[in-house]
């Protein structure tokens, strides 16, 4: 069962992201298949280890305990020790949108939420989150409708995006400034200061 749910080798790195991405998912893949044997699961993952990250398992198999709970602390001081974990938790504190599409603002909030834990705690706070680090424009037309269900959340501000770039190039095929409002010449301004 395990060969057939492809688990990813792990070659070692610096990127945390990938480091914390492969545990998760060799998590995953253990109790997806009801793999609860702690010794089995340190043997399965030293499998996948390939690499840096192989030399440094044959090392550390002498040095730390066969438990699982063991093996992924000694992994992550090796691959995602604090001081990484902490300048992602503080990139996520730090996200905005800015000038990503609200798709691919929701995998950066996603992929970052998950070394802030506690910001993210309830689905009501995950919500809380991702509007305040919405762009200006979108979290004015999402923020008042107390949307707590995050998906639904998603897709309102994705929904939004959509009719605020339709209502933008609709103006501007029309030959109106980007803001479609209406603009009186000199002459009709004249007119209104001579009447006060």
């Amino acid at each position: 069962d395990l060969l057939s749910a492809k688990l990813d080798e792990f070659h070692g790195g610096l990127d945390p992201k990938k480091v914390d991405e492969w545990l998760e998912q060799t998590v995953k893949t253990f109790d997806m298949l009801h793999i609860d044997d702690g010794k089995l699961r340190v043997t399965l993952a030293s499998y996948y280890l390939k690499g840096d990250a192989g030399q440094w398992c044959k090392y550390a198999k002498g040095r730390v305990t066969p438990t699982w709970e063991a093996f992924v602390m000694a992994f992550q001081d090796k691959y995602l020790p604090p001081t990484a974990r902490e300048r992602l938790r503080q990139e996520f504190q730090d996200l905005k949108q800015l000038n990503m599409s609200v798709a691919e603002f929701e995998v950066a909030f996603s992929s970052l939420s998950r070394f802030a834990p506690e910001l993210v705690v309830t689905e009501e706070r995950r919500c809380i989150e991702f509007e305040k680090k919405l762009q200006t424009k979108i979290l004015f037309k999402v923020a008042g409708n107390m949307i707590w269900n995050y998906d639904r959340l998603v897709k309102a501000a994705a929904y939004v995006e959509i009719t605020e770039e339709e209502r933008i190039r609709g103006s501007r095929a029309r030959g109106q400034g980007s803001q479609g409002d209406y603009r009186p010449n000199k002459k009709s301004r004249n007119t209104f200061s001579s009447q006060s």
